[in-house]
């Protein structure tokens, strides 16, 4: 569906936050906690909020909000613990583009890497599984350890989910004693040892090629009768004279019937690929995060003329209610695509986003 780029969302980074509002939020915490959260004090935020919100409109301009500049801790409890705070606090939360608060925050993984290190907890591997939904934390030494932190290690990573709005994952932490040993491996054939250095032989050859050429060396793969290069710019104008370059220098040490495959890339779209993947990579842990998307993955492809993305979901293309879960999918995309963060990355590039059924119809198309 394409849509139009109507009014650009400003950061509340210049706005004036409520004095009361200030106050409130940092004293939030404690004094839930103790249970004396004064009504007034609401009412009050209540009516500078109304009075916020009119300022807004005056403007023309949807103002969203990122952070308030105040304690991490006091912003997160406000938002993820809304469920107690007064209606005019809970519509400033909800008026939050759920993506855009996922963009500038740290990785699942990294967070649940941090805060696991953090607490130095002896664990021998950390999972993150998009197609189970899953976090997983692997320890390994001690039985005795491992039970002994299982419950606070859960209880760590389930906080940090709900923190984040994610309802679809779920959390394993398991003992597993076998798996930091390495497995004896069988006896390799002369045969195969001998394949092995011919083949590294022949990754050698191409890569002085290669270096002779201006190319880096990394992207070479060797198959029995194949040679496969990466990382070749499509502005290469020798590509016959390389492979020929290629297959002379190889057959002066006996190594011949090797076929060329060349894999080109287009200059332009590995710069538009590093400014661009950031915003996959929030729509790929939003969408996946939250159980009402349905959402099993996101894929895309750089080689077209657009940035090309499909949201792969878990409804049918026959389902009653794939309807809805589509248009909840589309909105939040256009959401955070339309936010001037997201502008800035997307530049004049055009995008297009497929949502598609676990039967591979195509339910909507974005586009800019």
């Amino acid at each position: 569906m394409a849509y139009k780029n109507e009014e650009k969302r400003e950061s509340l980074d210049h706005l004036q936050v409520p004095a009361s509002l200030e106050t409130f939020i940092a004293e939030l915490p404690e004094r839930y906690e103790n249970g004396d959260i004064n009504p007034e004090i609401e009412n009050q935020i209540d009516k500078e909020w109304h009075t916020f919100r009119s300022g807004q409109k005056k403007t023309r301009f949807k103002k969203k909000m990122i952070a308030f500049s105040l304690s991490s801790t006091a912003a997160i409890f406000l938002l993820v613990g809304s469920v107690f705070v007064s209606p005019a606090m809970a519509e400033f939360a909800s008026s939050i583009p759920y993506l855009s608060s996922l963009f500038k925050s740290k990785p699942l993984y990294e967070e649940v890497q941090e805060a696991l290190d953090q607490e130095n907890y002896e664990y021998g591997s950390l999972g993150m599984s998009i197609s189970d939904k899953e976090i997983s934390v692997r320890f390994e030494e001690s039985e005795d350890y491992y039970k002994e932190v299982k419950p606070a290690v859960e209880d760590l990573i389930t906080n940090i989910l709900k923190a984040r709005n994610n309802d679809a994952y779920k959390v394993r932490v398991f003992y597993d004693p076998d798996a930091g040993k390495l497995q004896e491996l069988p006896n390799k054939s002369n045969e195969i040892e001998e394949q092995e250095k011919d083949f590294n032989r022949v990754t050698e050859l191409t890569g002085e090629v290669l270096k002779e050429y201006g190319h880096p060396i990394e992207g070479i793969g060797v198959r029995e009768g194949k040679i496969y290069i990466d990382y070749i710019p499509s502005t290469e104008k020798r590509i016959d004279e390389m492979k020929s370059d290629i297959t002379n220098k190889l057959k002066q040490e006996g190594f011949t019937g090797y076929k060329i495959k060349l894999y080109l890339y287009n200059p332009e779209h590995v710069e538009r690929e590093g400014r661009i993947l950031p915003l996959f990579h929030t729509i790929t842990e939003g969408l996946t995060a939250k159980a009402e998307y349905k959402v099993s993955g996101v894929g895309y492809t750089n080689k077209r003329e657009r940035f090309y993305m499909v949201v792969r979901t878990t409804v049918s293309s026959k389902d009653s209610n794939r309807k809805e879960v589509v248009e909840r999918i589309e909105q939040a995309i256009i959401d955070f695509l339309q936010t001037e963060e997201a502008q800035k990355v997307i530049q004049d590039d055009i995008y297009e986003i497929e949502i598609e059924s676990k039967d591979k119809k195509v339910l909507k198309t974005i586009k800019n």
